[in-house]
């Protein structure tokens, strides 16, 4: 028996050989491995930035200062100050920080983009999840609500939000739950219709186990891979709508520069500086599409592996 006991144990699997099968499905293919790596460009170089720029990101004709050997790699935009700094700490807003109101300077882990997804994931999850399980008065209630907000263009619902309570970081992370919760809450839904016909759902329902219990033990955690990789896709949404909101001059307020807000002050003098505008521009095309890549492949390898 002892033999047996350890035999079982020696083949049972540890947390890192878990996290490492999990790991090499992303590498299993090289659309998401493609993503990855572009992905982790950025995350590392904000990672950098917390501790480390090249110049002050927002020191403004400091070129006086740089001595024979020193020289600006991607150059300075038309106050003279370092695009690559100002690159770097922007990546921290957006992925790495969120700037807490008040004079005080403090702020949680976890960017901007990183916690409006979580937001817009777990508003959208308990919508979804309430409609499809529910269904009847539920269903026809949430979803006609939804429907309404999603009628409206994104811009506009940025504006409304912004408008009615300023500016900051946690009020573009409010906008991006309000706008992107009723795609989420779509796609949790037809999860719920879908996976409340299972055999362990009629047994669950039988022991006479809670609502909530249901739809949050039992259905969400069979649900999670699609709404992940969803939320994956969302973050680089998300980066778009701030690059969006910060062109437009109501994202994400000062000191911290945003990639958007580069590119807004930077398509003014762009006959006389146009590297100013095309590596903030760059910036948020790549983070993006590597996003999107991973999210494209991970998706991929989870279908053929589910087959």
């Amino acid at each position: 028996m002892a033999v047996n006991k350890m035999t079982e144990a020696s083949a049972r699997p540890s947390r890192l050989q878990k996290i490492w099968q999990s790991m090499s499905i992303v590498f299993e293919s090289r659309v998401a491995t493609v993503g990855m790596i572009m992905v982790l460009f950025w995350v590392i170089l904000a990672f950098v930035s917390l501790f480390w720029t090249p110049y002050n990101p927002n020191a403004t004709d400091f070129t006086q200062n740089l001595g024979p050997n020193l020289q600006n790699w991607l150059g300075t935009d038309h106050l003279g100050r370092d695009i690559l700094s100002r690159l770097m700490q922007g990546t921290q807003v957006i992925l790495l920080k969120t700037r807490l109101p008040g004079e005080a300077g403090i702020s949680i882990p976890g960017g901007v983009a990183i916690w409006g997804v979580i937001g817009s994931l777990s508003l959208g999850s308990v919508l979804g999840l309430n409609a499809g399980y529910r269904g009847g008065w539920w269903d026809q209630i949430i979803m006609q609500i939804l429907d309404a907000l999603i009628a409206f263009p994104r811009i506009v619902l940025y504006l409304v939000v912004i408008a009615a309570l300023g500016q900051g970081d946690l009020v573009v992370i409010l906008a991006i739950t309000i706008t992107g919760a009723p795609g989420v809450a779509r796609l949790a839904r037809s999860l719920a219709m879908d996976i409340k016909t299972r055999d362990y759902i009629r047994a669950a329902e039988t022991r006479g186990e809670n609502v909530w219990f249901i739809m949050f033990r039992e259905i969400l955690p069979n649900a999670r891979g699609p709404l992940l990789v969803d939320g994956m896709l969302r973050v680089g949404y998300a980066i778009f709508a701030i690059g969006t909101l910060g062109f437009l001059g109501i994202g994400l307020p000062p000191p911290d520069p945003d990639w958007g807000n580069m590119v807004n002050e930077a398509r003014r003098n762009i006959f006389t500086n146009q590297i100013a505008v095309i590596w903030p521009a760059l910036a948020i095309a790549s983070l993006v599409i590597g996003l999107n890549l991973f999210a494209d492949g991970l998706r991929e390898e989870l279908t053929r592996y589910q087959k």
